[in-house]
């Protein structure tokens, strides 16, 4: 079964190409990689991945197994605002 949204076809099995974005800034926490500006992070907790763009990594504010492992890091700085 596809939909059409605006003219493409898109399968409901096929991983959407944009994710939805958090509703407000507030849902989202950034944090400051102080050793490298792009790398991807692999926690063990919950066996997922963030990635560290332009020495930056976003979360979303109630994913508390990543705010716990960046926040235990020492190479890790919480953006305020």
């Amino acid at each position: 079964m596809t939909t059409k949204i605006k003219g493409a076809a898109v399968s409901p099995d096929e991983p959407d190409a944009n994710p939805p974005m958090p509703a407000t800034l507030d849902a989202v926490r950034v944090f400051r990689d102080t050793l490298y500006t792009s790398r991807v992070l692999i926690l063990p907790q919950c066996s997922g991945t963030l990635r560290v763009t332009k020495g930056q990594v976003s979360v979303a504010s109630n994913d508390n197994a990543a705010i716990g492992y960046l926040e235990g890091r020492v190479d890790f700085i919480a953006v305020e605002g």
